[in-house]
């Protein structure tokens, strides 16, 4: 009896050894969707940065995981970019095109996690990051910041503790998206600082002679205070970053997280934000799970974006899939094998925060990008952030002493109808070959790839990509969603108070609707 006693127990004790990492798996993981505002990818140390110490939070997060060096987001502006995370659709089938709610007719990925049993928190970047602004409908847990205080990093730990806390009090798992509002304008400037936001230091302040001026922007010195106010606002987010970092491991939850850290689009420079180029809609793009995904791996092949983090959550949370969504999930790759069909990304832009409407659409491939503006026939003036900022009125000053950046201005502000750019050789997008002959075969290739997708996704743009060769159908098209934007904007809840002139005045008496493709 003895013997069979000490045996039951070896054999129990085995038992619970061998099943304890089945255990751990069958939990559900959590889930933090770390995300920066306007962070260039090309700012990162891990990314190639050419600044040191710039990231060193994101730089060791990188290694942790996986890395991704060809991601991208759909959108170049705050709001339909994060809402591209949420909804698992392109913009223009989410009905996000703009900075105004829309009443989207499936669950979001919070919401299905909510149904899964998850505990939903939020911090800053609240009402932009789904399509209402009923947060309750979305969000157990809301930390929304006042300017004074939406960049210490203190803030945003004692935040995500208090989900983590809560989610673990509740015995649930948590999803937590935690969005660091720097390097968005206003840049910390110290004493400079925009009068109202929050001046709180960055741990480490560059000087002027430490900071080259990036390769996008014309090299004049110019640039240079500008950009290293942009620098010194990445190293306080990357504060921020650590500090959020460090609650996973102090709550005791760092073993069963997955972390997706990401950023919204491009820095809020000219040539950048609210545009297509790659530095636009290029996004760092970091997974780190551990036990799950090998550590210090980095995938060069395949080409991934937004449209692809909600079925690669649902997947690894044993979530339900709660409608159609526009990508694919991630795990595959994340687990070491390769996927097909990832050679393309298809981007857009429609509107930004003053109800002015510039369609463009824009096809990435490894090595080119293709871009249609609607907008690009000499009628329209773009809208872009940086048009408010120092940098854009620097770009004017040196254009009217310097014919090159006088030129570089012109396009900035006109553009054309159709742009093709050599990426591997162009990095920064500036000689359009469009019109090059020896590109004809890439031109063809590209526009036939953007009308099969526009129609597969049923893209109101497609009207004016059909008769993109005909100014007069252009402009046609352009006062008719001139027109629809305006009359839209007077009735739709908006985002955003009202502080741009001409802006019409949202009544907030009802929602805009989705076209999501079945």
């Amino acid at each position: 009896m003895k013997f069979f006693n000490a045996n039951l127990k070896v054999s129990l004790s085995f038992l619970i050894i061998f099943l304890s990492p089945l255990v751990v798996y069958s939990q559900k993981p959590n889930v933090l969707f770390l995300t920066s505002d306007d962070l260039n990818f090309d700012s990162i140390g891990a990314y190639g940065s050419k600044i040191k110490n710039t990231t060193p939070n994101i730089d060791n997060l990188s290694k942790q995981g996986m890395l991704f060096e060809r991601a991208y987001v759909q959108a170049p502006s705050c709001c339909p970019s994060r809402n591209v995370f949420h909804t698992g659709q392109y913009s223009h089938n989410s009905g996000v095109e703009g900075f105004y709610s829309v009443d989207f007719p499936q669950a979001t990925l919070p919401e299905a996690l909510r149904g899964n049993g998850y505990f939903t928190g939020i911090v800053q970047k609240v009402i932009d990051s789904t399509p209402t602004n009923n947060v309750d409908q979305y969000w157990d847990y809301v930390a929304d910041f006042d300017k004074l205080n939406s960049r210490t990093a203190s803030k945003y730990k004692l935040a995500f503790a208090e989900i983590v806390q809560k989610a673990k009090d509740n015995d649930q798992p948590f999803y937590a998206s935690v969005n660091v509002q720097d390097p968005h304008l206003p840049f910390y400037r110290g004493e400079k600082t925009k009068k109202g936001f929050d001046k709180n230091p960055p741990s480490l302040i560059f000087d002027q002679d430490e900071i080259p001026i990036h390769p996008v922007l014309p090299q004049y010195d110019h640039f240079k205070e500008e950009m290293t106010d942009y620098y010194n606002t990445v190293r306080r987010g990357d504060d921020c970053i650590g500090d959020i970092l460090a609650v996973l491991k102090e709550k005791g939850v760092i073993d069963n997280t997955i972390i997706v850290y990401v950023s919204d689009h491009g820095m809020a420079f000219p040539f950048v934000k609210s545009n297509l180029y790659p530095q636009s809609v290029r996004t760092p793009w970091v997974v780190v799970w551990p036990g799950e995904v090998k550590k210090g791996k980095r995938d060069k092949t395949h080409m991934v974006s937004a449209i692809d983090l909600m079925p690669t959550i649902l997947e690894a949370t044993n979530t339900e899939t709660p409608g159609p969504l526009a990508g694919r999930s991630l795990l595959p790759i994340m687990k070491g094998k390769s996927q097909e069909n990832r050679d393309y990304v298809y981007v857009e832009h429609n509107e930004g925060p003053t109800a002015d409407p510039r369609p463009m659409r824009a096809v990435h491939s490894k090595d080119f990008v293709y871009i249609f503006n609607a907008w690009g026939t000499g009628d329209y003036h773009a809208i872009m952030e940086c048009r408010w900022y120092r940098s854009y009125a620097t770009y004017n000053k040196l254009s009217q002493d310097h014919q090159e950046v006088k030129d570089r201005f012109e396009f900035l502000n006109y553009r054309t109808v159709e742009e093709l750019y050599d990426t591997k050789n162009d990095p920064y997008s500036k000689n359009n070959l469009i019109n090059d002959p020896n590109y004809a075969d890439v031109v063809k290739d590209l526009r036939t790839r953007m009308e099969t997708w526009m129609r597969a996704t049923n893209d109101y743009a497609l009207e004016g990509f059909l008769v993109k060769d005909n100014e007069d159908e252009l402009r046609k098209f352009m006062e008719k969603r001139v027109s629809i934007s305006k009359e839209r904007a007077t009735r739709l809840e908006w985002k955003r108070e009202v502080k741009h002139k001409n802006r019409p005045q949202g009544k907030l008496t009802e929602l805009g609707s989705a076209n999501i493709v079945q």
